[in-house]
C-alpha cells in the first residue's frame, strides 16, 4: 500500500484529544509544516507530482512494473487495540521499518517522543524520486534527536561520531582575481562555498555527533558573500544538533588583514561565529565533543588562537611550551594545524609530535592534522593514517577542495571518525 495513502488514513483518524505536536508531525510529513525537515518534500508534494503521469508509468518509474517497490520496507498492520475506537473500518496503519511498531494514533504528551522517533523512520522519498539530490531525513532533525534522547532511542554504547574537516580555504577561488597566491591550474572548477554545503549535508546525512576542523576554514582573501553562505551553513548545523568545533591555521591568521579592496577581515568573522556559537574553538583545555564523552584539545598554527591575532604573530611554538588540562575518563583527541611528524620527517617538522604527545601528559586516542595539502607521498591508500612512536594513531584528511596537484584527478575528502571502546574507525567521504 502507498504509504501516503495510509498515512492520510491515520491523519483523518487522529482524535481531537491526541497530542498537538503529533498532529502537526503527521500534518507536516504529509502536507508540510513546521516539523518537516529543511529541503524535504512532503509526501503528499511528491504524489502530486507523480499525478501527471499515468499508472503504467508510474509503476514503471517506481516499481517492477506491476506494482510500486521504492517503499518495500513499508508494511502496514491493524492499528494497536487500543486505537480500533478511532479507525474507520478496512484502514490500516502504516508500521515502523525499522523497529516494526505500528505507529499509534492516541498519542498523550508522555508518548509523543515516541511517537515521533517512528515517524522518523520513514524514507523522506523514493530513491527513483532523487538521483542525487533532495535530502535523507523527512522530520526536523534536531526534534528527532530530542526525542530519541527522550525515549533511549538513540544508538547503544558510548560510542562518538565526528566529521573530520581540514582546509576548507573559504575564498580561495578569489585567488584568480585578486592574484594574491599560487593556483591550481583548475581553478574555474573549484567552489569553496559549494564544497562547505556538500559537508554540511554530509553531516547530516550521517546523523555526526559534531564536526571538529582542523584549520584553514578561510583562504587569506576571503569575501562577504562567500562568508555569508558559509555562516548560513554553521547556523543550520547548529539548529539540527551538531556543533562545530575549530583550531584556525595559517591562512586564517593572514586572513586578518586582507589586501584586496573585494576581501573582508575573515577572523572578524571567525570572532563573530564563536560569539554566535556556531563555532567552538579548541584550545588546550579539554572540550566536550557534544557533551561527551570525548574530549577534544587543539592547537591552533603558531599557537595563535582567534582572538590573538590581533596581538602577536608567533612564527612557531615548542613542545615545550604546552600545558594540558587534565582529560576525563573518555576519549581524547587532539587537532594541530602545523608541519608534524609522523607525516614530515624530523629534519622538516615544524613539530615533533612524539615530543608533544609525551609532555603532554594525557593519553590521546588520536591526533588529528591539517595544513598539509596532500597525501603523504601522494598515496591515496595509505597516506592518510600515521603512528607515533607510542602507538597513537596520526590522522589527516587533506583539503576539502581541490588545491593541490594530486588532487588534480582525485576528489578531495572528508573523514567520518566513530570513538568506541575498540579504539577508531574512519569512514572517508568524497567531498
Amino acid at each position: 500500500m502507498e504509504l501516503y495513502d495510509s498515512l492520510s488514513g491515520l491523519y483523518n483518524s487522529l482524535p481531537e484529544e491526541t497530542d498537538v505536536e503529533w498532529k502537526r508531525a503527521v500534518k507536516s510529513v504529509l502536507y508540510g509544516g513546521e516539523l518537516l525537515a529543511e529541503g524535504a518534500s512532503s509526501y503528499g508534494k511528491q504524489q502530486n507530482k507523480r499525478n501527471n503521469v499515468t499508472r503504467k508509468e508510474y509503476v514503471r518509474q517506481y516499481g517492477d512494473g506491476s506494482r510500486v517497490t521504492e517503499f518495500s520496507a513499508i508494511t502496514v498492520a491493524e492499528p494497536r487495540p487500543r486505537d480500533l475506537q478511532y479507525i474507520s473500518s478496512g484502514v490500516v496503519i502504516p508500521v515502523a521499518p525499522e523497529s516494526g511498531e505500528v505507529l499509534p494514533v492516541h498519542v498523550s504528551t508522555n508518548e509523543v517522543d515516541q511517537a515521533i522517533s517512528l515517524l522518523a523512520e520513514f524514507p523522506p522519498e523514493p530513491t527513483a524520486d532523487r538521483p542525487g539530490d533532495g535530502v535523507d531525513v523527512l522530520l526536523d532533525p534536531a526534534r528527532v534527536r530530542r526525542a530519541q534522547e527522550n525515549t533511549g532511542r538513540e544508538p547503544e554504547g558510548d560510542a562518538v561520531t565526528v566529521l573530520f574537516v581540514s582546509d576548507t580555504h573559504l575564498g580561495y577561488e578569489n585567488r584568480a582575481v585578486t592574484g594574491s597566491g599560487k593556483t591550481v591550474s583548475w581553478i574555474s572548477e573549484v567552489s569553496s562555498t559549494d564544497a562547505f554545503t556538500r559537508i554540511a549535508t554530509i553531516a547530516i546525512e550521517q546523523d555526526v555527533d559534531a564536526v571538529i576542523h582542523t584549520g584553514d576554514i578561510v583562504d587569506h582573501e576571503v569575501d562577504q558573500e562567500t562568508l555569508d553562505s558559509a555562516a548560513s551553513r554553521l547556523e543550520i548545523l547548529s539548529k539540527v544538533g551538531i556543533p562545530v568545533y575549530c583550531i584556525i591555521g595559517s591562512h586564517d591568521r593572514t586572513s586578518y588583514a586582507p589586501q584586496h579592496e573585494n576581501s573582508v577581515n575573515g577572523i572578524a568573522w571567525l570572532q563573530q561565529q564563536v560569539r554566535k556559537g556556531t563555532l567552538v574553538e579548541l584550545s588546550t583545555s579539554p572540550t566536550p565533543v557534544a557533551g561527551g564523552p570525548l574530549d577534544a584539545y587543539g592547537i591552533p598554527a603558531g599557537n595563535t588562537g582567534i582572538d590573538d591575532v590581533a596581538k602577536f604573530n608567533p612564527l612557531g611554538w615548542e613542545a615545550s611550551n604546552m600545558e594540558f588540562g587534565s582529560s576525563s575518563p573518555g576519549p581524547n583527541v587532539l587537532c594541530l594545524h602545523d608541519g608534524v611528524t609522523p607525516y614530515r620527517d624530523r629534519s622538516t617538522a615544524d613539530i615533533d609530535l612524539d615530543q608533544l604527545l609525551t609532555r603532554s601528559g594525557i593519553s590521546f586516542d588520536c591526533v588529528l592534522v591539517g595544513d598539509e595539502h596532500r597525501p603523504k607521498d601522494d598515496d591515496f591508500e595509505n597516506g592518510y593514517s600515521f603512528k607515533a612512536r607510542d602507538g597513537t594513531p596520526v590522522l589527516y584528511t587533506g583539503p576539502a577542495i581541490r588545491i593541490s596537484e594530486p588532487y588534480r584527478n582525485h576528489e578531495s575528502l572528508v573523514t567520518e571518525l566513530t570513538f568506541a571502546a575498540d579504539g577508531v574507525t574512519m569512514t572517508q567521504h568524497s567531498v
